[in-house]
C-alpha cells in the first residue's frame, strides 16, 4: 500500500504544478468517459488544488467555456494566478480578445497570456506589440505563446524576442523538446509543460490499444515493467518525468474531479524513487510524430 504524502511533500509538487481547465469546457483525452465536469465539481476541485497549495490555473480562450466557469468563481479563487492564450493577429484584435478574456474571468490582470500557436504569430509579428503593451500596461505579468515544434523555440531565441513565457509538449514518448528547454530557462523564460500523460494514451493498457497505436504497445509495457519495479505507480512516473525534468517550471494538469487531483498529488511521495527511473524513461522516447502529436491521430470513433 502507497504511504500518503506529508503536507509539505504534496505542496513541493502542488508548486510545479498548474491546474489546467480544458476539462471544465470541453470534454477531453482520449480516455474521458464522463464529459464536462458539473459547476459543483469545478467549485470543488478549485477548493482542493488551493488546500494543496495549487496556486497557477491555465485556461483559454479556445477551451469551450472554460474561462467563463472560472468567472463566475471568481471570489472563490480570487488567490490563484492565471494564465490564458488567445489567437494572434492584428495589434486591435489581439487587445480586443485580451479585454475578452478578462471580462469572462472578471479580473483586471493576469499572470500570463500565451498566443494558441507559433505560426500565426510568426506570420503577423505586430501581434507581439499587443501583448508587450498589455504587459507594459499591467495587465498581464507574463507574455509568451505555446509552442508545439522545437525550431519555434529556436526561432524565438535566435530572434531575441522578449518572451517570459512558453508552453511545450512533453512526456515520456514526446520528449522533442528536452535539449532546448533549459536553454529557454538559462535565458529567463519560464517553461510549463503540457501532455505529461499524452491525453490518457499512456496510461491506456498495451493490449487494449486500438490498432493505430499498437506499434507503441512494446514501449508502453516496458514503461509499466520500469516502474511497476521502481515501486511507483504510473501516472506518478510519468507525471514527476515530466514536473522535474531540466529547464521545467511547471507541468500543467487537467483534472475532472478531487479524486483525479488527489491522484495527481499522491505522486509526491514518489519523487526521489521516480528520479532514478528517469534515465531508462528517457530512453523510451519516441520519434514517430504521428504518434505523438494528437492532431496527426485519427478522428476518435
Amino acid at each position: 500500500m502507497s504511504v500518503a504524502p506529508t503536507p509539505a511533500e504534496t505542496q513541493a509538487l502542488a508548486q510545479r504544478l498548474a491546474l489546467g481547465t480544458a476539462q471544465f469546457g470541453l470534454a477531453y483525452g482520449i480516455n474521458n468517459t464522463a464529459g464536462q465536469p458539473t459547476p459543483a465539481a469545478v467549485a470543488e476541485v478549485l477548493a482542493a488544488a488551493r488546500a494543496a497549495g495549487l496556486t497557477l490555473l491555465d485556461t483559454a480562450a479556445a477551451y469551450g467555456n472554460s474561462e467563463a466557469r472560472l468567472g463566475e468563481l471568481a471570489d472563490e479563487i480570487a488567490d490563484f494566478r492565471i494564465i490564458t492564450k488567445i489567437g494572434a493577429g492584428p495589434p486591435a484584435q489581439v487587445a480586443q480578445h485580451l479585454a475578452e478574456s478578462l471580462a469572462r474571468l472578471r479580473r483586471v490582470r493576469l499572470y500570463g497570456m500565451l498566443f494558441h500557436a507559433f505560426g500565426p504569430l510568426q506570420a503577423e509579428p505586430a501581434a507581439w506589440q499587443a501583448l508587450q503593451a498589455a504587459r507594459a500596461a499591467g495587465q498581464v505579468a507574463r507574455i509568451g505563446v505555446s509552442l508545439y515544434h522545437p525550431h519555434e523555440a529556436e526561432w524565438l531565441l535566435a530572434e531575441g524576442w522578449d518572451v517570459d513565457l512558453v508552453q511545450v509538449p512533453y512526456n515520456v514518448l514526446d520528449q522533442r523538446f528536452a535539449a532546448v528547454l533549459p536553454r529557454l530557462a538559462a535565458r529567463g523564460v519560464e517553461v510549463h509543460v503540457r501532455s505529461a500523460f499524452l491525453q490518457g494514451l499512456l496510461l491506456r493498457e498495451p493490449a487494449a490499444l486500438p490498432p493505430f497505436f499498437q506499434p507503441l504497445a512494446p514501449k508502453l509495457t516496458q514503461l509499466r515493467a520500469l516502474a511497476a519495479g521502481a515501486g511507483v505507480p504510473l501516472p506518478a512516473a510519468l507525471l514527476l518525468f515530466v514536473a522535474y525534468a531540466p529547464g521545467v517550471a511547471r507541468a500543467v494538469i487537467g483534472v475532472d474531479s478531487v479524486e483525479n487531483l488527489r491522484e495527481n498529488l499522491a505522486a509526491a511521495t514518489h519523487v526521489r524513487a521516480a528520479e532514478t527511473l528517469r534515465p531508462a524513461l528517457t530512453a523510451l522516447a519516441e520519434f514517430t510524430d504521428t504518434f505523438i502529436l494528437p492532431y496527426a491521430w485519427p478522428p476518435r470513433p
